[in-house]
């Protein structure tokens, strides 16, 4: 028969045993969360399993528990399979919420000939469509009129000379698009490129016309 000592000692490692095996399942569980959060595609019990260093099997335990924390919790999301891979889910009661993301703008992208006729409206403005034809050697009616679309430039009047042409300065969204509060935040063409981000620079100067080219560049 074993002694009281061996006995002890056998309930303390059994004991230990347990903790241990806890732990790892705990570290499980917060590591298929982490993978599940952080992956783009939906993932099976293997790949999970694989990743995170558990038997494939216990997997479904793990999403148990985690949901059932997600319950406990009140949280909005769980985790669900379907088509033999598991993914985050919002629960329905938080779909009108949701829907109001696709009211809110993307981000705006330039391309390069955007850039080029922005700067020159933001240093030139108001100015009028031949101006900026003049100072670009192209025809800039595309990009202004998509400029005028994204909100980045508006109409300021038009013209006393012949025609009386429209005339283009930017909008407050021009700002926030370049994160200033005013123009004349608008770097010098005349500073080095390096330093022309520094929000303190104060426009001396308008840019010479063979300058617009490399204030989009440094924009860009």
């Amino acid at each position: 028969m074993q002694n009281e000592q061996d006995i002890k000692e056998s309930a303390e490692t059994e004991e230990f045993k347990n903790r241990f095996s806890d732990l790892l399942e705990g570290d499980s569980a917060t590591s298929t969360e982490a993978l599940l959060f952080a992956s783009p595609q939906p993932l099976s019990d293997r790949e999970i399993g694989r990743i995170v260093g558990c038997d494939r099997r216990k997997v479904g335990a793990i999403i148990e528990e985690l949901n059932q924390k997600y319950v406990e919790w009140g949280r909005s999301f769980r985790i669900e399979k379907f088509g033999g891979r598991y993914r985050f889910f919002t629960l329905p009661e938080f779909d009108r919420y949701i829907s109001r993301l696709a009211e809110i703008p993307r981000p705006v992208k330039l391309s390069r000939a955007a850039l080029e006729v922005l700067s020159i409206i933001a240093y030139k403005q108001p100015v009028f469509r031949s101006e900026i034809e003049r100072i670009r050697g192209v025809n800039p009616d595309g990009v202004v009129r998509t400029l005028l679309e994204k909100g980045l430039i508006d109409v300021h009047g038009r013209s006393d000379g012949p025609g009386r042409p429209l005339l283009y300065g930017t909008t407050r969204d021009f700002l926030e698009f370049f994160g200033i509060s005013d123009l004349s935040e608008l770097p010098d063409p005349g500073i080095a490129a390096d330093r022309a981000g520094d929000k303190k620079l104060v426009m001396r100067r308008p840019p010479e016309e063979s300058e617009f080219t490399a204030l989009a560049d440094e924009t860009e």
